[in-house]
Order: structure tokens, then C-alpha cells, then sequence
């Protein structure tokens, strides 16, 4: 098994341009230039979780076995939740929600159900195969849900599966409530990384777009990489194949994002 990534200021640029299996991989978040628009502010107000307290709570959550991976690797109600694959488009900013909404199920202790991104980005773009920001498929499932892909097969861009039926089905997998700021256009919705902490040590999964990259994630723990130097695990969109079983760390400045949500409560 693979050993898992940890991309930090020193590594990055070769994380840019990936191959996995042999094929280039895609991304798919718009980058902003924030010369010309400034970086988004905090958008909503919660309490925070000190500083001070991040070490001894991660080793907590080690210790115990109860992060966000360890509910995916180790499971209830179904076991071992696979990572999604966009497939080759660009549909990154849909994936990140999706495996959001997914395991904020799978903590609510409800049966494993694979949910098709694809479908969430199809809608939103009219089949075209466009960049975004995650706040943009937070704000459709919290409206309409994400179908499982039982109604619309992971990777499918066929207009087949865009039916009634269909998004029946997804209105029973939707985000009733999040950590966001609906008043902000969704490329201006963001988290400070103290809030990102927080919700990861609370075992909320958060939809972190980040700039360097050009790309949309799921983040699911927070990580103590040495004493006192902090990051974020995140689930990929690319496969298990990548890094250890589809999951990376970010380290430092790389792992602050430049724009993030989070759902609170989904349908279970």
C-alpha cells in the first residue's frame, strides 16, 4: 500500500501536474487571481476550539480511532467507503461536496451509499465540462441533493439518467444545513483554517477549494505532522490508487484553503 502524501511549500510543485495509473489526472476549481479579487474572509461565526487544545484532542481522536478516515476505512453500516473518480473531467468542485454529504452519512451511522457527482456537476453546467468552486455544489444539494449512482452512474455525462426519477431519488440525500454564507457569491464563501480545525476535531468534513492546486477536496481529519506544525488529511477524487487508498495530507500554507464550506446536517 502506498504511503500516504504530505504536500507542504517544499513539495508542492510536483503535485501539480499528477499522473495516476498512467493517466493525467484532473482537477477542475477555478483559480482566482487575487490581485485583482482579494482572498475571501471568514464567512460565518462559530466558536473555536483553542489552539492550545489541537494536540492533545488529534491525539485524542488517534488514540480512539474516531477521525473521519478511520469511519471510512473501518466503517459501520457497511464497511469501507471507496473515494470517488471524476473521471478525466473537470468536475473536482462536485466530487468534494458529494464525498462530504457521503460521510457526514456514514457519521450518522446510515447505510453506504455511493452518490454520483457527476450528476450534481452535469446539472449545474448543462453537460459541459467546466471548473467551479465546491460552494456551488453545496448551495444545489442543499436545494435539490446528489442521485446515488444506482440512478446515475459515477463518471456518466449521459443525459439518459436526468430524469424525474432520478432527482426523486436525490432529494433524500441533501444538505439541510451548513457553515455558510448564502448572502456571498459562491466563490467568496469561505472558512479560516481555526474554523477548518475545529470542524475536522468535531468530525465535520469541509469542501476546501484551494488555488495553488486548482482543485477541490474533501477534508476529513486534522493531522499533527510534527509538534505543533498542523494540517489537514483530505479524501481525493481520483481513485484509491492515489496515495494511501485515495487520501493525502496537506501541510503549512498548503493546507490553509482559499475557499470552504461545510455541511451540518444531512438527510440520514
Amino acid at each position: 500500500m502506498p504511503a500516504e502524501v504530505i504536500i507542504n511549500d517544499g513539495n508542492f510543485r510536483k503535485f501539480l501536474n499528477e499522473n495516476v495509473d498512467g493517466e493525467p489526472v484532473s482537477y477542475g476549481c477555478v483559480r482566482r487571481d487575487h490581485g485583482i479579487q482579494p482572498p475571501p474572509m471568514q464567512a460565518v461565526e462559530f466558536p473555536l476550539i483553542p489552539r492550545s487544545e489541537w494536540s492533545d484532542r488529534i491525539k485524542g481522536m488517534v488514540a480512539t480511532q474516531s477521525r473521519l478516515s478511520d469511519l471510512r476505512l473501518y466503517g459501520n453500516n457497511g464497511g469501507v467507503i471507496p473515494s470517488l473518480n471524476q473521471n478525466g473531467q473537470g468536475y473536482c468542485w462536485a466530487y468534494s461536496t458529494t464525498m462530504a454529504v457521503m460521510m457526514m452519512r456514514a457519521k450518522a451511522n446510515a447505510a453506504y451509499v455511493p452518490l454520483s457527482a457527476h450528476a450534481v456537476a452535469c446539472k449545474i453546467k448543462n453537460f459541459q465540462d467546466e471548473g467551479a468552486w465546491g460552494a456551488l455544489s453545496q448551495e444545489f444539494i442543499t436545494k435539490n441533493g446528489v442521485p446515488p449512482q444506482s440512478k446515475w452512474p459515477q463518471g456518466s455525462m449521459s443525459r439518459s439518467y436526468d430524469n424525474d426519477e432520478t432527482w426523486a431519488e436525490a432529494k433524500k440525500y441533501r444538505i439541510t444545513k451548513g457553515f455558510v454564507d448564502l448572502d456571498r457569491p459562491v466563490y467568496d464563501r469561505n472558512l479560516s483554517f481555526a474554523q477548518v480545525m475545529t470542524l475536522l476535531m468535531n468530525r465535520i468534513p469541509v469542501v476546501a477549494d484551494f488555488m495553488w492546486w486548482g482543485h477541490s477536496v474533501c477534508l476529513l481529519d486534522p493531522v499533527e505532522i510534527e509538534p505543533g506544525s498542523f494540517g489537514v488529511r483530505l479524501i481525493n477524487s481520483w481513485g484509491d490508487s492515489w496515495s494511501d487508498r485515495g487520501m493525502g495530507v496537506l501541510q503549512g500554507d498548503k493546507a490553509v484553503p482559499d475557499n470552504a464550506t461545510a455541511p451540518m446536517i444531512v438527510l440520514a
